[in-house]
């Protein structure tokens, strides 16, 4: 690998005499630094690191305030990649061993000659190079691996999402066969299908989540004689493939190991899911029996996290009939502005169908056209249009895609009955309401926030946001964010270091110029002033 030919360095030392000295004294030209900076204290070296490119630190140990270990260890947190070599006066080893656990490169006793220094930061730009080189070729695998992967789980895409191509299966096994897989079409097969409902925290990349499911699975099953195949679908989908090399799976310890898995990655992954299984068919089939699986998934419109066993005919049972909602009553309360009975009166009839295991696609349909056939109703009566309600493009998808799930329905629901929930009267009732309003400016002044998204939280009409809040508070909803952001960019901006343009995406702005713009008008002067 070629080496780079703008290296820079940062000496960071409270006394100026030492500065001084190792920048005038080492030969950085021959050992083919570009770029030197200096700093006298951890705090302007944090200012200098903040704002440039450097690749080796050169760093005293004792200085006031904030010591040279303090400071290299704030550049792992930030996680900035130097290699450091320090310098100090006194041959200590607990100092050694803390630059040691903090990952440094090396350890000079000072006053140190200039060629050790020298020596020093060609050594640190070695590791440099040879880690550079090291993440290259990491990268290189990677990228050939995802590759594979991708290919192949384009392969089952078109097999199993598009299974009127006859030629996709012959494909599909082709593939697992230059994989190194021995497979043929009356290898005997267990179909899954995995579904992420909800990350609760961090979502998993991708090609880390295939791996570690394999694995999980494979050894809940036996080891290495079972073999497990995953491939991705579409958003958070994926399809499994499980056979033994040799003889059958055993029906019992196989449901056992998949309920295993759901409980063990369901923790691991720190997610919510579910699991469809079907029946054991062979290779040629599976694109059926996969059909077969998402039919379920389409069917889980109540987000239920379990896994699905395959159910036998003998094994359904009679279902008691529930009684339908009163329809013709929504009509009346909605036309009469008591849109938030209505919600939780038909909220609570969903969860009621998915807790007696009724909730399915074609019920959700149903309720949907229902509902949808009150709506146009009380449009008559009210003089309202789907317009009114569906004002915005975010809107109107809530609109077009209720039908979905239970999650889905109840934020269409949530926006039509907030639309027909009579405004408040009452100064104490509004006060309140206001006050909640302001509660979520101030959780998300790091976003754009948008009137709607508003009228969302708080269950009432976007419009009727907006004349509330000004009627109560004397200024624009708009105004009131506005200032908002530029108070916290103003507190930023006098009690941190943070770079201006990171302050800008603090408070929901990304295009730098226009915060400047926004930052003057408000206060008079610019950010950078502001600064100064």
């Amino acid at each position: 690998m070629s080496e780079k030919n703008d290296w820079s360095v940062l000496v960071v030392d409270d006394q100026i005499n030492v500065v001084n000295g190792v920048i005038c004294s080492v030969n950085w030209e021959s050992i083919g630094v570009k770029t030197i900076a200096k700093a006298y204290s951890a705090m302007e070296a944090k200012t200098i690191l903040l704002q440039n490119h450097i690749d080796i630190m050169l760093c005293d140990i004792e200085m006031p305030q904030e010591n040279g270990l303090q400071l290299y260890k704030w550049t792992r947190e930030k996680g900035m990649e130097i290699e450091c070599i320090f310098l100090t006066a006194h041959a200590d080893f607990l100092y050694a061993k803390s630059a040691i656990q903090l990952g440094s490169f090396d350890y000079l006793l000072q006053p140190a000659r200039y060629s050790e220094i020298e020596n020093a930061v060609m050594r640190a730009k070695k590791k440099i190079m040879d880690k550079n080189e090291q993440k290259t070729y990491y990268a290189y695998g990677k990228t050939l691996f995802q590759d594979r992967n991708r290919i192949v789980d384009s392969l089952f895409q078109d097999w199993y999402l598009k299974p009127e191509n006859g030629q996709e299966q012959e494909k599909a096994r082709e593939s697992l066969t230059k994989m190194g897989l021995d497979i043929n079409d009356n290898t005997e097969m267990l179909p899954l299908l995995f579904e992420v409902l909800q990350w609760k925290n961090e979502v998993w990349d991708k090609e880390l989540f295939r791996y570690s499911c394999k694995n999980i699975l494979e050894e809940l099953l036996g080891g290495e004689e079972i073999q497990v195949l995953v491939n991705w679908l579409e958003k958070d989908c994926w399809c499994m493939e499980v056979w033994k090399r040799e003889g059958q799976l055993g029906e019992e310890k196989t449901q056992q190991s998949i309920q295993k898995f759901f409980e063990i990655a369901g923790e691991f992954f720190d997610c919510n899911m579910a699991i469809y299984t079907g029946s054991k068919i062979c290779f040629r089939e599976m694109a059926q029996g996969m059909a077969q699986l998402l039919h379920e998934r389409e069917n889980n419109v109540a987000l239920k996290a379990c896994v699905f066993f395959q159910k036998k005919e003998y094994e359904e049972k009679e279902k008691e009939s529930l009684l339908l909602p009163e329809f013709r009553t929504w009509e009346i309360l909605l036309c009469k502005g008591a849109g938030r009975c209505v919600y939780e009166e038909a909220k609570d009839y969903l969860e009621t169908l998915a807790f007696h295991d009724r909730l399915d696609a074609h019920a959700l349909q149903k309720f949907y056209n229902d509902f949808v056939r009150v709506l146009v109703c009380v449009e008559g009566k009210t003089g309202t249009t789907h317009e009114d309600i569906f004002s915005t493009g975010r809107q109107m998808e809530c609109y077009l895609s209720a039908y979905t799930n239970i999650e889905a329905m109840k934020d269409f629901l949530r926006l039509v009955t907030a639309f027909y929930t009579q405004e408040a009267e009452d100064d104490k009732k509004a006060a309140g309401q206001v006050e909640q309003i302001k509660e979520y400016i101030y959780r998300n002044l790091d976003q754009e926030i948008r009137r709607e998204d508003i009228a969302m939280e708080v269950f009432l009409n976007p419009s009727y946001v907006s004349r509330m809040f000004k009627k109560e508070e004397g200024i624009s909803l708009k105004e009131f964010i506005i200032q908002e952001k530029m108070k916290m960019a103003q507190s930023l901006l006098k009690s941190s270091s943070l770079p201006i343009s990171i302050v800008a995406l603090k408070v929901g702005y990304s295009n730098f110029s226009h915060f400047s713009q926004v930052y003057k008008k408000i206060f008079g002067i610019s950010p950078t002033e502001e600064r100064k």
